[in-house]
């Protein structure tokens, strides 16, 4: 399962209500619970809005004990991140802009580099159904991570994946066998293998694939420096014609986390190196790799915590197993 809780935020705009149906939809195909939320400054109409919201996900094939409503006083970007922090939220969906088919608005764009978690982007499209899903990926462990949402949504949903590598095609040619071995199972793969500018490359790919969906890592996006930095993912989200699923890549939530998998998730500021064994049980460790102090993450392949700066590699139970680091990561 790729979410255990989905948030999608609404303003009562037709917009808003093609996200929700997106939400709701998305939320039904996983087994997930969905939040609806709103921002207001003035509550008059707040809860009929939320009333509205919710019967509209039960009319898209959402049973109503999966579906809660949540109004918060506030900048709405900073609400629906607020909400989705508090209840460990892995997707927040929401419209690109009112009445813009493809430009971002405010909160969009705000969301889009400080969200908690996972942002689903919904296109003014009245169609909005992923039948075809494409990944856009460089071989990094943040992109293999966001290869495997794509995949885990093309699996619930029912669609085809095109993979797209922007670079030299002979590296490419590896990257996306690689990615096809570890993560499509059954799932129909496309490759195109692309040179030139990346953005716009997985732009062009999108179009000749006729995909509904892009998926896309965040790297390079969050904090001051996204602000100030070019980054393809913002090139991405910015000219996009269509759906963009942009994947938190470093951390994540705990309800993303299955049984016998780990990730590296944020607690009160810190990262930490989570691992759920067999039973259930949420084994914490500090993510700090104990050589140099880079941030570890998660290898589904090796099932290892491995430090992309020197190479260490750590074991479920935070153990050494590849040096440099000498020391295991500390229980948390």
């Amino acid at each position: 399962m790729t979410y255990g809780r989905i948030l999608v935020g609404t303003d009562g705009s037709p917009a808003a209500a093609r996200a929700g149906e997106v939400a709701a939809r998305l939320a039904g195909a996983q087994g997930a619970k969905l939040t609806i939320v709103t921002a207001y400054t003035d509550p008059r109409g707040v809860d009929e809005l939320l009333a509205d919201a919710a019967r509209a996900a039960e009319a898209a094939g959402l049973r109503h004990t999966r579906i809660d409503t949540v109004k918060g006083q506030g900048p709405p970007a900073q609400v629906l991140a607020d909400v989705a922090e508090e209840r460990d939220v892995g997707l927040i969906v929401v419209s690109r802009g009112v009445g813009q088919r493809y430009a971002l608005s405010d909160v969009s764009r705000r969301l889009a580099h400080h969200t908690p978690c996972d942002l689903l982007l919904v296109s003014d499209d009245d169609a909005n159904r992923y039948g075809r899903i494409l990944v856009a990926t460089d071989g990094s462990v943040t992109a293999d991570r966001a290869a495997r949402k794509g995949y885990d949504l093309a699996d619930a949903v029912g669609a085809t994946v095109g993979l797209v590598f922007v670079g030299h095609p002979a590296t490419g040619d590896l990257i996306t066998r690689d990615t096809i071995a570890t993560f499509a199972g059954e799932i129909a793969t496309d490759v195109q293998l692309r040179a030139g500018d990346p953005g716009e490359e997985i732009l062009a790919a999108a179009k000749q694939a006729d995909a509904d969906l892009i998926v896309v890592g965040n790297k390079g996006m969050t904090g001051a420096r996204g602000f100030l930095l070019g980054s393809v993912p913002e090139h991405v989200i910015e000219r996009a014609e269509r759906d963009v699923l942009l994947c938190r890549t470093i951390v994540q939530a705990v309800t993303e986390i299955g049984r016998g998998e780990g990730g590296v998730i944020e607690r009160q500021g810190e990262k930490l190196a989570a691992y759920m064994d067999d039973a259930g049980e949420l084994h914490l460790y500090s993510a700090k790799c104990t050589h140099m102090g880079c941030t570890v993450g998660w290898n589904p392949t090796e099932r290892t915590f491995d430090c992309p700066c020197h190479g260490s590699r750590f074991g479920t139970a935070g153990e050494v197993v590849n040096g440099p680091a000498a020391r295991p990561l500390p229980p948390a």
